[in-house]
């Protein structure tokens, strides 16, 4: 798989996972990624785990991470 292919499939798991309401809890990075923990504000400890590897995919839910934080902040 392409870099190009694999960044657009952790984008359209991102963007699936915002549409869904699930909200970004928890960032593990790492050399070879990042692990995106995504918790969902009705099911409260109820997770799921994804796994990004491509620079764009983490740069793609740095965007999200951090209009989420405006948003919680009111900005």
């Amino acid at each position: 798989m392409s870099e190009r292919e694999a960044f657009e499939e952790e984008k359209h798991t991102i963007e699936r996972l915002v549409a869904q309401g699930y909200r970004i809890y928890s960032v593990r990075e790492h050399l070879e990624g990042a692990h995106v923990t995504w918790e969902h504000p009705d099911l409260r400890g109820e997770h799921v785990e994804q796994y990004v590897g491509t620079a764009s995919g983490r740069k793609w839910f740095s965007h999200i991470l951090i209009r989420q934080l405006r948003a919680q902040r009111g900005a």
